[in-house]
């Protein structure tokens, strides 16, 4: 297939950002989606065209797929702890991603690659993963084209550690022997970029390294230059607290759940990353990399 004109949602993300400059460097024509003009306007130098619309409210995005080849979709709540938004991650991955599928397949659009999550074993069951794993079905049932690209754990979702780290205490759940490998928000975005034409329907991606959690909170502490404390909390704290926030703060519920499983189970996926968390931490907490251990 050839693919001329693309639909990036999520162009302002951790792996979307890299995507973006990824195909405007190799000349792709890209029109990117984002959900408020703050957001568009940091990538309206990059972007071939910018349209602003929220995907999860019905009817937004009419139009914005026309004459579109194919569409990449990084478009999904993200993993951080901050507690402004409220809505689920089903009402954000499933509902937004759902209206862009419908409205991909109106205009003829002909590949639908979406950026999911690796289900490990051990947490697939989280309602975080099976936002993911149900919009995986609606596109597999769509008649698209279609590749998912499941990272393991992108490094941006690991920042709140150097925030932990920086204040002396690392808070790991479980007992911190649970095994990933987690990888660069650009290794991901170049996983993406292969499938654009076509590929394999499913697309593992883990990083270079393999650490245990409390291996990957000791990495935080040495980027700040930090010995640090690491404290175990009992995962079913986390379990219980998300179940209380259930009708309170759907998001943070969600968070926590999947939190608690996560960090406690092994998620580890195929190395087709090369990039070091370390170099990622380094540059994170203001210090210069070794040129041993800068990126690759």
């Amino acid at each position: 297939m050839t693919v001329q004109r693309i639909l990036l949602a999520g162009a302002t993300g951790a792996v979307g950002s890299e995507l973006l400059r990824l195909l405007r460097g190799r000349d792709h024509f890209v029109r990117t989606l984002s959900r408020t003009e703050g957001n568009a306007a940091g990538i309206r130098g990059l972007a071939s065209e910018v349209v602003v619309a929220d995907a999860a409210e019905p009817g937004a995005v009419t139009g914005a797929l026309d004459g579109v080849d194919a569409v990449v979709s990084c478009l999904g709540a993200n993993v951080s702890m901050t507690l402004r938004e409220r809505r689920s991650y089903y009402d954000v991955d499933v509902v937004a991603n759902t209206h862009l599928l419908e409205a991909a397949k109106r205009a003829g659009v002909k590949r639908f690659v979406y950026l999911s999550a690796h289900p490990g074993p051990g947490y697939a069951h989280t309602r975080y993963l099976a936002a993911h794993l149900q919009m995986e079905e609606r596109i597999r049932a769509s008649g698209l084209s279609f590749s998912f690209v499941r990272p393991t754990g992108v490094y941006s979702a690991l920042n709140d550690m150097i925030a932990m780290a920086r204040a002396g205490v690392g808070a790991v759940p479980g007992d911190g022997l649970a095994r990933t490998n987690p990888v660069h928000p650009a290794d991901v975005a170049e996983a993406l970029a292969e499938v654009l034409a076509g590929g394999p329907d499913v697309v593992p991606v883990g990083g270079p390294d393999v650490m245990t959690r409390d291996e990957v909170m000791r990495l935080a502490f040495d980027a700040v230059g930090k010995k640090g404390l690491i404290v175990h909390v009992p995962a079913g704290v986390l379990r219980s607290t998300s179940v209380l926030l259930e009708g309170i703060h759907p998001r943070l519920s969600d968070l926590l759940e999947f939190v608690a499983a996560v960090m406690t189970s092994d998620s580890l996926a195929p190395a087709r990353g090369t990039r070091p968390l370390r170099a990622w931490f380094e540059a994170l907490a203001g210090a210069p990399a070794s040129p041993r251990r800068s990126e690759g």
